[in-house]
């Protein structure tokens, strides 16, 4: 017996799905719905092989998924949407092709609600997880050469990287075996994402039958979505997609995520799989010198830098021979001295180093040492005091909060003079072992989205490694 599962809410052709799929099964079928928040009107006409489960409130699509495979009956069990048609004996020819670690999807195409017949221009057999212009990870459509070159191919049953998540089909006991629907990624969204990477991070497979179809209704501004969703919630929901399949957190896999893109080589991975090799070059330093105490030293005295930092700021102060270097966030004075040291190198320019709490071991005669709060109005005034209208770098690496450096960077933009860096360290964070955007990274986009006189740079890619990892921001 299959087990269809419809999950609803709001659905105006929820009755219309139930009586395609009763219509084109050919083997034993029942239809496990579930009216997730609302109730459908004109009530859903009863038959025995109809199985409705009903919500006052809506748990979400995952839940009511989960909710709905527990009580149902079929060795086999297919997720469709409320708004979709089948092909006839759909059941029969997805069970006849279905390993039992496989997760199928039938050919997909458009349906047109008019007619409720599939648009045969409006094909996809074959799909692919990737990161879209916003960069976020998603299951995505391939275009143009890509493709043609892959519905060109002539298998009827065949790998496909991904999917969307209106219709798959496998056996009910894989399902639960692979925990279900995963509840942590909220109530809607990412659902092909997660099928896709459950299907062959688990050691199966997800397979595309071209032998059968389902056509899917994909509604916008004339239907709406079903779920309305505030925008942190969807972004927490992706965020933790992101995180689960890309930092190969998943309890029950046995492939990594690499393994899937080295298997499919899909489109905008290139980038990004050299991006990850960086972050494992970045954790490994970050673990090797900061960790362990083997910081840098100019002049024997600790500068929290790694070596790679150092060279880029030799370079730029060398470049722009910037007449003051704002350091926040003296600690040790290593910094400011090596700031110091390269400014003299130019035969001009002074040091501002300002700290609340410095560890004071070295205070340098040709620095000018500021105790205190970096965006205290004292201190700021003292600044602009002293730099007048000369040119100006800032240096940001005190107090790493998001707050402070949202404060920071608002306040001490305006002294930074055109073509000068202002410098935001630590935007990545890598005790953990893995690296993921902190304080300073999260201050950094909040500033470049409401201040258009700054851009950001690619000066940390010559060296790929570095405290000072994309926060070089550069006044227009």
């Amino acid at each position: 017996m299959l087990s269809v599962i419809i999950t609803a809410r709001n659905e105006i052709y929820l009755q219309r799905t139930i009586d395609d799929v009763l219509s084109n099964a050919e083997g034993d079928i029942e239809v496990v719905v579930v009216e997730d928040g609302y109730t459908s009107e004109p009530a859903l006409r009863p038959d025995p092989r109809v199985v409705v489960i009903h919500h006052d409130e809506p748990h979400g699509q995952r839940q009511s998924i989960n909710e709905a495979v527990a009580i149902s009956r079929g060795e086999y069990m297919m997720k469709l949407d409320a708004h979709c048609a089948v092909d006839k004996g759909f059941d029969v020819k997805l069970a006849q092709d279905c390993e039992y670690d496989w997760t199928v999807v039938p050919r997909m195409y458009n349906l047109d609600v008019q007619t409720w017949k599939p648009k045969l221009h409006k094909r996809t057999d074959y799909m692919y997880i990737g990161m879209n212009e916003k960069n976020q990870l998603r299951s995505l459509y391939y275009s143009g050469r890509e493709w043609k070159r892959w519905h060109r191919r002539e298998e009827l049953i065949d790998d496909t990287m991904g999917c969307m998540g209106p219709g798959w089909f496998m056996h009910k006991k894989r399902f639960l075996e692979l925990g279900g629907c995963d509840e942590a990624h909220g109530s809607w969204g990412s659902q092909g994402i997660e099928v896709a990477c459950k299907a062959w991070l688990s050691g199966g497979s997800l397979k595309v039958n071209k032998k059968t179809w389902f056509a899917h209704w994909f509604r916008g501004s004339d239907g709406g979505f079903p779920y309305p969703l505030p925008q942190r919630d969807i972004d927490k929901a992706r965020e933790h997609s992101e995180d689960l399949w890309l930092n190969n957190k998943w309890d029950k896999q046995v492939r990594k995520f690499d393994w899937l893109i080295e298997k499919f080589n899909p489109p905008s991975w290139g980038n990004k799989m050299e991006q990850n090799k960086i972050d494992d070059l970045n954790t490994l330093f970050y673990k090797h010198i900061h960790l362990r105490k083997k910081d840098c030293a100019w002049k024997g005295v600790r500068a929290i830098k790694m070596p790679t930092d150092l060279l880029l700021y030799h370079e730029v102060i060398w470049e722009n021979k910037p007449d003051f270097i704002i350091d926040s966030g003296t600690k040790f004075g290593g910094s400011a001295l090596f700031f110091q040291d390269m400014l003299d190198m130019n035969g001009k320019g002074q040091v501002i180093s300002i700290d609340k709490y410095p560890v004071d071991k070295v205070k340098d005669p040709r620095i000018i040492y500021l105790e205190g709060s970096s965006t205290h109005p004292d201190i700021l005034a003292k600044v602009k005091e002293l730099v007048g209208d000369k040119t100006v770098m800032v240096v940001l690496d005190s107090d790493h909060s998001r707050i402070n450096v949202k404060r920071e960077l608002h306040r001490y933009a305006p002294i930074v003079t055109k073509g000068q860096y202002m410098v935001v360290e630590d935007c990545y964070m890598y005790k953990t072992g893995e690296c993921r955007l902190d304080g300073p990274g999260e201050a950094r986009d909040w500033f470049l989205s409401v201040n258009r006189g700054f851009v950001q740079t690619n000066l940390d890619q010559q060296y790929l490694i570095g405290f000072t990892r994309g926060g070089w921001l550069k006044k227009a």
